[in-house]
């Protein structure tokens, strides 16, 4: 999506901020970001969040692993096998934790990273089970490396938010950019990922 802007505005040069949701409310809050893309969008702060697009998240195993080959997984089950997860202050470990609430004992997480191609990576090698954006997992699932598993009640549809300031007087390019990914990202979303099934 930003490159499709880059080809309409090659003159506009951005800077591209990886951070989990608690470090980019920080950033919003001082006033040091034009724009964050996010899946939840912050209650914590007054802020512009845009929907523009589906973003489904599920849980992910190996193509190996034994809950890969049952046609249904249930919830509990979830809780026998080690977990790999993103930090705390990531949203998509806010929304794991929110789905496993209704479990007695919560899953095992025996390794926490900030990366969600080291998490694809370590569930490739068989460390463990996750949670994550469907969305990051397109190349994995086409190549056979990673599985959707069929949980009840899953993919989990959340929306992706372009957030910004009110109070913040937005650039010609910050704006633009602004305006292309309400006007594109749905489109482009549907074009590169199609519909997210349910389970692979």
């Amino acid at each position: 999506l930003l490159a499709d802007f880059r080809r309409k505005y090659p003159g506009v040069a951005l800077q591209l901020h990886a951070g989990n949701r608690s470090t980019l409310v920080r950033q919003l809050s001082d006033n040091a970001l034009d724009l964050a893309f996010m899946g939840y969008p912050p209650s914590e702060l007054p802020a512009l969040a845009e929907p523009f697009a589906a973003h489904p998240l599920g849980f992910v195993a190996g193509p190996d692993h034994p809950l890969a080959q049952l046609p249904l997984v249930e919830l509990d089950e979830l809780a026998n096998w080690p977990w790999i997860a993103r930090e705390p202050g990531s949203g998509t470990r806010a929304l794991m934790e929110r789905f496993f609430q209704t479990l007695r004992s919560p899953p095992a997480i025996v390794m926490e990273m900030t990366s969600n191609e080291a998490i694809k990576q370590a569930v490739m090698a068989g460390m463990g089970l996750s949670f994550l954006s469907l969305h990051t997992l397109a190349l994995e699932r086409q190549q056979g490396l990673l599985k959707v598993l069929p949980v009840p009640d899953t993919p989990i549809m959340r929306r992706w938010h372009v957030v910004s300031q009110p109070t913040r007087v937005l650039s010609p390019a910050a704006e633009a950019l602004r305006y292309h990914v309400l006007a594109e990202g749905e489109r482009f979303i549907a074009r590169y990922f199609g519909e997210t099934p349910v389970t692979d």
